[in-house]
C-alpha cells in the first residue's frame, strides 16, 4: 500500500510541475514593464515519456503575477523545438496591444494579436488562422476548378498547409497602429516547379480595427506585384 501511495504521489508531483513550470523572459516585457508573457520550460523527461503537456503562453501582470489572458495558439517554449521557436513579440507603444509570434520552418506557427484594457483581454485574433480562412474562401470562389485541382495535387502536405496551399501572412514588424495592416499571399506551388499541373496564386490585403474586427480590403487572383 505504501508503494502505491508513493508512486501516485510522484506522478501527481510530476504532473503538477509540468503544469506550473514557466519562465517570463525580459524580451517579452511590455514597454512600461507592466505585462510579460509566460513561456513553458521544455521538459526532456516529459517528451521521452510522452506525458501530455497542455501548457500555453500566458500574458501576466508582472507585479501581481496574475494571468491577464491565455494566448490561444501553438505555444512557444523556452528553446527552439524542430524549427518551432519563440521570438521577441511586438508591443504597441502604450503597452495595450501585443503581437505574439512563434516562428516556424517556413512561416509563423503562431501570430496572434491581443488587445488589453483595464488589465483584461478586450479581444484576441489569431492572424494566421483568420487570414488563411479568408484567402482560401475567396480563392475557391474565384477559381473553383483550379482550386480543386491544386488541392488534390497537394494532398498530404501537412497541417501547416491548409487545404494543401502555402499561405504567407505579413504584418507591420515595426509598430502597432490601428488600423493594423495585414498582407496575405497564397500559392499552390511555392517551389515554382516547372510543369506543375495546378498552378494557382492569389493575394489579399486586410486590416484589423481597434475594435478587433478583421476586414478584407482587397483580393485578387495572381501573384502580388511589388514595387
Amino acid at each position: 500500500m505504501l508503494i502505491v501511495i508513493l508512486f501516485a504521489t510522484t506522478l501527481f508531483a510530476s504532473a503538477a510541475s509540468l503544469e506550473t513550470d514557466y519562465i517570463t523572459p525580459s524580451f517579452t516585457f511590455s514597454p512600461d514593464h507592466r505585462y510579460g508573457v509566460m513561456i513553458p520550460v521544455f521538459h526532456m523527461e516529459a517528451a521521452e515519456t510522452q506525458e501530455p503537456d497542455n501548457r500555453m503562453n500566458k500574458v501576466i501582470d508582472l507585479h501581481t503575477k496574475r494571468v491577464i489572458t491565455v494566448i490561444r495558439s501553438e505555444p512557444g517554449y523556452d528553446r527552439a523545438l524542430n524549427h518551432h521557436e519563440t521570438v521577441p513579440p511586438l508591443w504597441s507603444r502604450d503597452s495595450s496591444t501585443l503581437l505574439w509570434k512563434v516562428d516556424g520552418k517556413w512561416f509563423f506557427d503562431a501570430l496572434v494579436l491581443v488587445k488589453i484594457q483595464n488589465d483584461k483581454e478586450l479581444w484576441q485574433i489569431d492572424l494566421m488562422k483568420e487570414s488563411q480562412r479568408a484567402i482560401l474562401a475567396r480563392t475557391r470562389d474565384a477559381s473553383p476548378k483550379q482550386y480543386a485541382a491544386a488541392k488534390q495535387e497537394n494532398v498530404g502536405n501537412g497541417s501547416a498547409y491548409p487545404e494543401g496551399f502555402t499561405v504567407f501572412v505579413t504584418t507591420d514588424e515595426k509598430q502597432i497602429e490601428f488600423p493594423y495592416h495585414v498582407e496575405v499571399d497564397l500559392t499552390a506551388d511555392p517551389k515554382e516547379i516547372e510543369g506543375f499541373p495546378a498552378k494557382l496564386e492569389s493575394h489579399m490585403n486586410a486590416i484589423v480595427t481597434e475594435e478587433g474586427k478583421y476586414i478584407v480590403t482587397e483580393f485578387k487572383l495572381g501573384k502580388r506585384k511589388r514595387t
